[in-house]
């Protein structure tokens, strides 16, 4: 009876430590920048930012859509 009480400790104890190591194995998040950001800019008519690449440009304005742009016109 005494050797069963001991073997399930052993057993837990070993579990306790198993689940630790692998917590300090576990893949880290890194925020690593994998480029440049883009500026942003806002849309003249609704106000969303978007990444200046792929904003509509009328002028010194810009837009988030055609959409948006042909409407404030």
């Amino acid at each position: 009876m005494f050797g069963i009480r001991v073997l399930i400790y052993l057993i837990g104890i070993g579990l306790v430590i198993w689940i630790l190591v692998r917590l300090a194995k576990s893949p880290r998040v890194e925020q690593r920048n994998t480029g440049k950001v883009d500026d942003m800019v806002r849309c003249a008519r609704c106000g969303i930012f978007v990444p200046r690449n792929e904003a509509v440009k009328e002028g010194d304005r810009y837009y988030c859509c055609s959409r948006h742009r042909d409407e404030d016109r």
